[in-house]
């Protein structure tokens, strides 16, 4: 065989691998459940367990069909079950809603449901409140360094929890003041901007913790203080936040610093530019609601 002809077997060979691993990997991402459809999931077993039938299409149906007019779940709660469900019954039973019109019929059917007068209470959304940021700011002043310092920057940056529990200690230029953030819902790279007062607390934090380039920002601490670099769960950071701060979340905090620039003067590109926000119009119909005391202040 010539040295071309060899060549040739071989490259031809290789990308025959390259096709076949490919296709792996790609059906094990496919197959993967978000760890955050768990509990829909097991509930919707539990539900056909309780009420001995078969797991299918056609039980979704009737828990989706509970879910709103017994149950009288939140849109986007059943929203969220549906999700949920669907991509269990694809994975683990390869059930696949393409061709099914019944089903596509009832679901639809069931969001109109939504938009009636019985069920339109269940579509309100009532986000979470801001909270005064000089108030908010001495309260995160009192925590202990690493608490402080993971508090005041997801404060500052207004990063969601799956922001923040991504960070690494390389992703921070102190220097420059400021942080580079992958904002995971739009899939792309944002630079965010830090104040003195927050570089301060992360430098103590580093510092006490010992932390190097590579570790993640927040990582896991053990009861004996032992830091572990990790990313741990959404969940887990939410829970971490609600204990530090007496039951506060990121979206108080996201909301709260955008309140603050916005009454500070800041206009909605400049806001947009710190949060990361694609959309103004998002941002004015989900952040920048007119707040009680402003219109106390005219009643």
């Amino acid at each position: 065989m010539s040295d071309f002809k060899l060549a040739k077997h071989q490259d031809t060979s290789e990308t025959k691998k390259r096709y076949h691993d490919r296709k792996i990997h790609i059906d094990k991402k496919m197959g993967e459940i978000p760890r955050q459809y768990e509990g829909d999931i097991r509930r919707y077993k539990e539900y056909c367990s309780r009420t001995g039938q078969i797991v299918g299409t056609e039980a979704l149906l009737d828990y989706l069909y509970i879910s709103l007019t017994i149950q009288r779940i939140k849109k986007t709660t059943w929203e969220r079950r549906l999700a949920a469900i669907r991509k269990y019954l694809s994975v683990m039973h390869s059930i696949e809603f393409k061709g099914e019109a019944r089903v596509a019929y009832e679901l639809s059917a069931m969001r109109k449901m939504y938009r009636e007068d019985e069920y339109a209470h269940l579509i309100q959304v009532r986000g979470k409140s801001a909270i005064d940021k000089r108030e908010l700011m001495d309260t995160l002043n009192k925590l202990p360094i690493r608490a402080k310092a993971i508090c005041l920057v997801n404060l500052v940056t207004a990063n969601r929890p799956n922001e923040m529990v991504r960070l690494k200690i390389s992703n921070f230029d102190l220097k420059n003041r400021s942080v580079h953030v992958y904002l995971k819902k739009q899939k792309r790279w944002h630079t965010k901007r830090l104040t003195p007062e927050v570089i301060i607390a992360i430098e103590e934090y580093i510092r006490e913790y010992n932390l190097k380039t590579d570790d993640y920002f927040v990582g896991r601490v053990y009861k004996n203080e032992r830091y572990e670099s990790a990313v741990i769960s959404e969940i887990g950071y939410c829970k971490a936040l609600k204990r530090w701060t007496g039951g506060l979340t990121g979206y108080n905090f996201r909301k709260s610093q955008v309140v603050a620039m916005h009454t500070a003067g800041a206009d909605l590109p400049t806001i947009a530019q710190q949060t990361g926000h694609k959309s103004l119009e998002t941002l004015v119909q989900h952040y920048l609601t007119v707040s009680e005391t402003t219109l106390d202040k005219y009643l």
